[in-house]
């Protein structure tokens, strides 16, 4: 059974990586904003409870202008149908704004998995649900925008939509995650793939009675944590998104060295290529259960002969692992002395 939900994977993986990948939102480190990616990779971490945030400014050069927010609460709970099972809950707020008016989507959106223990490995099937909003948070700096068409007595149609346009839809997606060790030295293999608007939403545009249907995005990933020795691990990765027409795809390559080991400290870099955009430079440590990287786009592509286009993305994520662990609480015994 294991081996053919791994060959369904791959299949799976292959078919979204052969039609590109999606730009709905996107990042340079996926790997640290791990829910978003994928509903199934809700609670895949050793550990009672994962905080992580991830902030990407876009454009530094245009100060407050394109700037993207994820963060995630995941938490794992021993319920479970078999003994080494188990599932995860996850909350995620999500902010992506554009431009001087802040255009741009926000919301909260719950995920689920269950892992299922599959051998040595781990299947983990994920579902995401939430609401998502679309509006300017900064309509009234539309003003001094050029473009804007007004009427006779000098009033903005459209700034009017930007202040009372507000569109709402519910998101579903869904996902699957395979872990596995590939030999004795403890490598290990994952691959994974999601569908996101699989209900197809349909959103009114800025109260102007139009209304915008999201087509299905589907993405695909795959890493191998591969031992080199004791104290360097080398991960390759790549990232596949296909949204109609649109797609990415992004393969990286990180190397962790294992510096301080009573610390627990590694170093971590790596370098990263977005086909026909940017290249990507990353670094950053692990300090006990706390993980703190950068990420970099150098834009390559047209857009970078853009004037003011500046260097390219910057990005920070954060990651947290904890654990609760139950203290004993024996009952005294009292002994009674001899006489």
């Amino acid at each position: 059974m294991a081996n053919k939900l791994y060959k369904l994977l791959v299949v799976g993986f292959l078919g979204c990586f052969l039609n590109g990948s999606a730009q709905d939102v996107n990042f340079t480190q996926y790997e640290m904003t791990p829910v978003f990616i994928n509903p199934a990779n809700t609670g895949g971490f050793q550990g009672t409870y994962r905080l992580g945030g991830i902030f990407r400014d876009r454009a530094p050069n245009f100060p407050g202008a394109y700037k993207t927010i994820d963060f995630a609460i995941e938490v794992n709970f021993g319920f479970a149908l078999r003994k080494k099972d188990w599932t995860s809950l996850a909350i995620t707020f999500l902010d992506d704004r554009s431009g001087e008016i802040a255009l741009g989507k926000g919301g909260f959106l719950a995920s689920g998995a269950y892992h299922l223990v599959l051998g040595k490995g781990n299947l983990a099937i994920g579902a995401q649900f939430g609401g998502v909003s679309q509006n300017a948070k900064s309509p009234e700096k539309g003003q001094d925008l050029q473009g804007i068409s007004s009427t006779g007595g000098g009033s903005s149609q459209d700034l009017m939509r930007l202040q009372q346009g507000k569109a709402s839809y519910n998101d579903i997606s869904g996902g699957l995650v395979y872990t596995a060790p590939l030999s004795k030295k403890k490598h290990t293999m994952t691959l994974g793939i999601a569908v996101n608007h699989i209900n197809k939403p349909t959103a009114a545009i800025l109260g102007s009675g139009a209304v915008n249907k999201l087509d299905l995005l589907f993405t695909g990933h795959a890493s191998l944590k591969y031992h080199l020795n004791e104290k360097t691990d080398l991960i390759p990765m790549i990232w596949a998104r296909n949204l109609k027409k649109a797609s990415e795809t992004v393969p990286q390559c990180m190397i962790s060295y294992l510096f301080n080991v009573e610390k627990k400290v590694r170093l971590n870099a790596g370098l990263g290529y977005r086909f026909d955009d940017a290249l990507q430079i990353m670094a950053g440590m692990d300090y006990g259960n706390v993980k703190v990287q950068l990420g970099y786009d150098m834009t390559t592509s047209d857009l970078s002969k853009a004037p003011g286009a500046g260097p390219g993305g910057l990005e920070i994520g954060v990651l947290y692992v904890g654990a609760i662990t139950k203290k004993p609480n024996p009952k005294p015994k009292v002994f009674c002395p001899r006489f």
